[in-house]
């Protein structure tokens, strides 16, 4: 009986140590080291930091842009001299890149764009934001948005509708529409940036006043009905989450 016990101990124990082997070969196996692999590669890249001086990126967007020859994308005619207003380091807009909001200025008013600058540090995309064409007092219109307001022009910069992404709010001239409240949010799946609320506002350059309100979750806007019979309204633009974009409600 002694030897017998022995045995199947023996025989236990064998394949008990089988077993560990064969776990050991799962382990190292290459497919599942591809897969290790594969899983840490998906991970986000580190954000693109901020190396050179201002000025270095400001000559880079200059360089850039004269080789656009003088903002041909633009809808209103530009040929004359353009001067960098401000150029402005925005965070959590574009993701893994470095942003820059530059405001651009001539005899007809404010240019807004937006340069993403890769690891490299070279431009790898720009994005046209609006135009704004200034007016006295016209700070006034911002009163009532939040975020960070822009020393020049009407833009704003934050993260309205708290889904973890800044956003691009102002006000904006569209040819054939006129005078339009306008929000921006990077699309990371298209890569493009893209309008999430566009709606004719009404303007007074006389008598300025806002005519948009940042209400939490979402937009109080003096929305244009009929700019030829002079119809306003106050409207609200809240959020959809599904739609990706601000509702009138």
């Amino acid at each position: 009986m002694n030897i017998i016990r022995i045995l199947c101990l023996a025989s236990l124990i064998i394949i008990l140590f089988s077993c560990s082997n064969k776990n050991a070969d799962k382990d190292i196996n290459p497919e599942n080291t591809a897969k290790n692999n594969n899983e840490a590669s998906s991970q986000p890249t580190p954000k693109v930091e901020m190396i050179y001086p201002m000025e270095y990126y400001k000559n880079e967007i200059t360089k850039y842009q004269d080789n656009y020859y003088g903002f041909k994308d633009i809808s209103m005619e530009i040929t004359d001299l353009m001067n960098i207003s401000s150029i402005t380091k925005v965070d959590n807009v574009i993701p893994d890149y470095l942003t820059f909001l530059v405001i651009w200025f001539n005899q007809k008013g404010y240019i807004y764009y937006l340069y993403a600058f890769n690891d490299e540090q070279k431009i790898a995309n720009n994005y046209y934001c609006g135009q704004f064409v200034s007016f006295e007092n016209y700070k006034l219109l911002m009163e009532k948005l939040s975020g960070t307001i822009s020393e020049y022009g009407a833009i704003s910069i934050g993260d309205f509708n708290n889904n973890g992404i800044n956003e691009i709010v102002l006000y904006t001239h569209y040819p054939h529409i006129g005078n339009v409240f306008c929000v921006y949010e990077y699309n990371v799946t298209e890569k493009t940036l893209e309008e999430i609320c566009l709606v004719p506002v009404f303007i007074n350059t006389g008598n300025p006043f806002p005519s948009v309100e940042y209400v939490g979750n979402g937009f109080k806007i003096l929305e244009v009905l009929d700019d030829k019979l002079m119809e306003y309204a106050w409207n609200n633009y809240v959020w959809n989450s599904e739609q990706h974009k601000y509702i009138k409600q």
